[in-house]
């Protein structure tokens, strides 16, 4: 889960036309999500998604390229049925984490109701209703949280802040498809490490490491799968290395080849 940067107030015209507002009516006057059943998710609304999401779930950060993909509804459209063509309700992520999520969306305050918001209202009634509700869920789209996400030995993502967990367990974002793929970035990195560390105890050579280093550095950016891992590994290297020489040598060679840790 990482900060999406999202233009709110750049909406998707297919969002405001004449089929939207008719089906948000009659939601309205059933008072319940009954219409447009599939408006909020034609190909040109996922491509869109699909650009500012960087192809990555907005929970688990696995690529969509090849995998099933959701339109996700932050705030439940059963249950928020007005906000079911909001622009600023709409997220993008994979269907097992969007299975998981479902219509699981805690809060610590009292929960809105529609308020006779009109079709014109509904794309940028987020802010307002976070302050009033005080969600658990995290928004990537609003919640930057990249400090707040830990990863233990057996790649296994926590956090001590409460929102943070409940959208961990709420996702299922330790799921073991999920945990295998991040095992494969953290054993290529400290196999490669493991090399070098071999033919460095022979002569010495402290530079060889150079290299898978500052490729390891190169692929920590928002655009790749996983980036919360792997800038979680930039900045905690003895987490994933149990061999305190080794430990001592990444953690020094990162802090000498990347300026943004």
């Amino acid at each position: 889960m990482i900060k999406v940067e999202k233009n709110f107030s750049d909406i998707p015209e297919i969002l405001n036309n004449k089929k939207r507002e008719e089906a948000f009516n009659n939601n309205i006057l059933d008072e319940a999500f009954n219409h447009g059943k599939t408006l909020y998710k034609p190909e040109e609304l996922k491509s869109r998604l699909h650009n500012i999401y960087n192809k990555k779930c907005v929970y688990c950060e696995d690529s969509l390229l090849n995998s099933p993909k959701a339109v996700e509804h932050y705030r439940p459209k059963d249950t928020y049925y007005w906000l079911a063509y909001s622009w600023d309700n709409l997220l993008l992520c994979c269907t097992s984490c969007n299975g998981s999520k479902g219509t699981n969306f805690d809060i610590k305050n009292k929960q809105v109701k529609y308020n006779n918001e009109t079709f014109k209202d509904i794309h940028n009634l987020g802010i307002n209703y976070d302050k009033t509700e005080n969600p658990m869920l995290i928004n990537p789209e609003k919640d930057d949280i990249l400090e707040d996400i830990k990863y233990n030995s057996k790649v296994e993502v926590s956090s001590d802040d409460d929102r943070v967990d409940y959208t961990i367990q709420t996702c299922n974002l330790n799921r073991e498809e999920l945990v295998y793929l991040r095992e494969e970035i953290v054993e290529d990195f400290r196999n490669s490490i493991k090399k070098h560390y071999e033919f460095f105890i022979k002569n010495g050579d402290i530079t060889r490491f150079n290299v898978d280093i500052e490729n390891f550095i190169d692929n920590c950016n928002t655009s790749k799968k996983f980036y919360s891992l792997r800038y979680f590994i930039l900045n905690n290297p003895e987490v994933f290395f149990n061999i305190i020489p080794i430990q001592k040598i990444v953690k020094s060679l990162i802090l000498k080849l990347d300026n943004n840790v």
